[in-house]
């Protein structure tokens, strides 16, 4: 029996976030504004999209930012290090972040841990990801963050539930695993983390309370990968050609007309977890600018 289920709209979430920074800049009126510098290699569309949307975010509340391009053809890892390295001594930048993906040649661990700890506000580097499993105060990666951020909004506590994640890499599935097996009302969760060798998906995914979906195959999970009153965070944004005037819809791997009769809640794609990620990364800014400047953070 079908019902209606509940929309997370990840967009109404971050817009709080947002103007809790915005206010914050207003009120404490700060001698200079934060500064936050990104670096981008290529023109890739997404990126290039991605880098537009952080940038105008950041310029709407109050953050200043700087845009490094690179052409890939030219630029080395060790170049891109230096690129880094002199952003790092620069005191009037508060904030780096290398936009993915890089080019082959260029190893994206190594150029994140080039990234000042104090400055690496996608938490990507050693030294973040090393505090964050040891539930220590740090830079936590924006997308994961984000996702414990709408937990809390709707008061969805994982603790005690069944997390499956389809996702392993640094950026999602192994920071969102750190964080909601920490020791709190909104960790305490027993976590199963899939990727592309995982044998029997639909049986593991069937078994979440809580399904994180972050593999980039649009609408691959259909109803054969939920059981009934799951909640379903989909994390997964594609460009799909179609024939509209721009000439691509952005869908995520959730088959959403197939899942949500079936889920009790599920993020829209495009407006759940992508705001959200470009939220907590102007919240990490302002964490960055406000450690360096001597301020509360």
């Amino acid at each position: 029996m079908s019902h209606p289920c509940k929309l997370l709209q990840g967009r109404v979430v971050a817009d709080v976030i947002l103007n809790e920074i915005k206010d914050e800049l207003q009120r404490v009126r700060f001698q200079r504004s934060p500064c936050v510098a990104f670096l981008r290699v290529g023109n890739d569309g997404a990126s290039v999209s991605y880098v537009a949307q952080k940038e105008k975010m950041a310029r709407s509340i109050g953050i200043k930012s700087i845009l490094k391009i690179f052409d890939p053809a030219k630029i080395t890892e060790n170049q891109l290090m230096e690129e880094i390295k002199n952003f790092n001594l620069d005191p009037s930048v508060d904030g780096i972040l290398v936009q993915a993906p890089l080019p082959k040649a260029i190893d994206f661990v190594n150029v994140c841990n080039t990234i000042a700890p104090n400055k690496d506000v996608d938490g990507f580097g050693a030294e973040n990801l090393g505090r964050l499993l040891q539930e220590k105060s740090g830079f936590t990666p924006c997308t994961p963050a984000g996702i414990v951020e709408l937990l809390k909004f709707y008061n969805i506590s994982p603790a005690g539930k069944h997390v499956v994640i389809v996702n392993r890499s640094l950026i999602v599935g192994k920071p969102l695993a750190a964080l909601l097996t920490k020791h709190s009302l909104w960790g305490n969760a027993t976590v199963t983390l899939c990727h592309s060798q995982s044998e029997n998906l639909p049986q593991l995914t069937r078994q979440a309370d809580i399904l994180v979906l972050a593999c980039g195959k649009p609408g691959h999970f259909d109803a054969h990968f939920v059981k009934p009153e799951a909640i379903l965070i989909d994390v997964g944004i594609t460009r799909v050609p179609d024939g509209s005037p721009q000439g691509y819809s952005l869908q995520g791997d959730a088959n959403f007309e197939a899942v949500s009769p079936i889920v009790q809640a599920i993020t829209p794609v495009p407006g759940g977890v992508g705001p959200l990620t470009v939220a907590l990364l102007m919240r990490n800014t302002l964490k960055a600018f406000k450690l360096q400047n001597n301020f509360a953070a």
